[in-house]
């Protein structure tokens, strides 16, 4: 991820998927599917994804979204 996100918190799944060099659509899959974390909801039902998820995600090596909150639960715990 660049430098022009480091004081973003929260981005699209546009964005994200951009992020990750994959369509917005393979975002949508891999998000049905659970490969992806789990975005979070504002009010309104605006979705946006967390960029420190985005990119503890990453350096993780892309887990499923279950192992990945596993991992980001045991980071946070310790």
């Amino acid at each position: 991820m660049n430098d022009t996100m480091s004081g973003t918190l929260l981005v699209s799944a546009r964005t994200a998927a951009t992020l990750i060099d994959v369509s917005v659509s393979t975002w949508a899959r891999l998000h049905a599917a659970g490969k992806i974390p789990r975005p979070i909801k504002l009010t309104g039902g605006t979705v946006r994804w967390r960029i420190d998820d985005l990119r503890l995600w990453a350096a993780a090596g892309c887990p499923g979204r279950k192992r990945f909150e596993e991992l980001r639960n045991a980071e946070t715990a310790g």
